[in-house]
């Protein structure tokens, strides 16, 4: 590896100091060890330094000699940074104003009519008659796998999703993942990267997990999700070229949209023949897990739902613009996801959260982006070049052509959407 520029080296520290301040703002970090041990160890610099400290990075990015999608790249990191800064401050702003400044997206609420078309779709294919949430509850919980099964099941969705991202996109060597089951989160997995091509993904058991989720959540989280992300950009950038700030994830900026969006296409990048995917959970992971079920309605279901996927963002509207009681955002939720109430409530708790009430956008926006420049290219060559290159929503707008990064309302093919 090179040695480090001066913006790379500011950006790395500034933003070890912000993740001082913000729990969880530094969503892994694998550059040089001594950088972070001494941040750890000074005086906590106060957030109006840190605003002054931004402000010069900013001038030294837009001074330097560096190519333009480099310079997009750290531009709106760094403008994050200061929204993040700002908010700490005493700053007030909205949902969309937070949405813009750290993540380069500005979110609109999805109509209702969306949902309530979604959900009489939902309703005519539901098994049974009655109340359509206890319905989808029913036809749910035939999924659910005992915890002994649960990393069985897991490890051969594992094995699939790896050996089918190998035959449309190069792994580094010696990448490696690693699962785990733990609890008390409000999130059902998450992706720990590690540096060196190495991950750790948890997986939540607060909630059931279950088996017609295997897929979606593995391909997610690793392949050819979050884990090949990460490993492919920290390969290429961080340790063949030396950009440090490639070095360090941050949960609150606009490589979280772009690693969202991935992540929420990364089952369809590998299984764009939908009946082949229906084939093998038939064939291979559903007999793993003990389950026989109808996969042709599964998949029906799955893709009436795509519509829902705006839900937890309306209702993050509802929570913190609208101020409307915890209590009715959580009836919102169960209405309009069809949930328990504990599947509700962790959604509740999820976009409650300080780091998360405006990154619940960020997963159907991102999706919606890519899938917007999939329409004028295709999917497979927009997410190849999003997964390796350090790139903006601004830069895939400006890229192909997109009219803008408000609403991004999916082509007429598309919409309906998933989960």
């Amino acid at each position: 590896m090179t040695t480090p520029d001066p913006v790379g080296r500011s950006y790395v520290r500034l933003a070890l100091r912000i993740d001082r301040h913000v729990e969880g703002y530094v969503d892994g970090y694998y550059g040089p060890p001594e950088w972070k041990a001494q941040i750890e160890a000074e005086p906590l610099r106060p957030v109006k330094a840190l605003i002054d400290d931004a402000g010069r990075l900013q001038n030294s990015i837009a001074q330097a000699d560096m190519d333009a999608q480099r310079r997009d790249f750290l531009t709106r990191q760094v403008t994050a940074m200061v929204t993040v800064l700002r908010r700490l401050s005493g700053t007030e702003m909205s949902l969309a104003q937070e949405a813009q400044g750290c993540f380069d997206i500005t979110p609109q609420r999805v109509p209702e009519a969306e949902f309530e078309a979604a959900l009489r779709e939902l309703d005519t294919l539901l098994p049974g008659t009655g109340d359509l949430a206890e319905r989808q509850v029913a036809w749910k919980r035939q999924f659910e796998l005992p915890p002994q099964r649960v990393l069985p099941v897991l490890e051969v969705a594992l094995a699939e999703v790896r050996r089918r991202t190998l035959s449309i996109l190069p792994l580094p060597d010696g990448e490696s993942v690693h699962l785990k089951l733990i609890s008390d989160q409000p999130w059902s997995g998450y992706n720990w990267y590690l540096g060196s091509g190495c991950s750790r993904i948890e997986i939540n058991t607060d909630l059931p997990v279950r088996a017609d989720y295997a897929v979606e959540l593995i391909a997610h989280e690793a392949y050819p999700g979050h884990h090949t992300e990460h490993a492919l950009k920290d390969e290429r950038w961080y340790r063949q070229a030396g950009r440090l700030e490639h070095s360090i994830l941050l949960l609150m900026a606009p490589e979280s949209v772009i690693s969202e969006g991935l992540a929420m296409l990364a089952d369809e990048l590998i299984f764009p023949d939908r009946s082949e995917l229906a084939g093998w959970l038939r064939e291979v992971l559903y007999p793993t897990a003990g389950i026989y079920a109808d996969v042709d309605l599964q998949m029906r279901l799955a893709k009436a739902a795509e519509a829902l996927d705006g839900v937890g963002g309306n209702a993050a509207f509802l929570l913190h613009d609208d101020r409307r009681p915890e209590d009715e955002v959580l009836q919102y939720i169960r209405r309009h996801e069809l949930c328990t109430e504990k599947e509700a409530r962790q959604t509740l708790r999820f976009i409650a959260s300080p780091a998360y009430r405006a990154y619940v956008f960020n997963y159907s926006h991102g999706r919606r982006l890519l899938k917007q420049a999939a329409a004028t290219s295709n999917l497979l060559d927009v997410c190849r070049w999003a997964v390796s290159e350090p790139v903006t929503p601004s830069a895939v707008v400006a890229r192909f052509g997109l009219a803008s990064k408000q609403g991004l309302p999916l082509p007429d093919s598309e919409a309906g959407g998933r989960k």
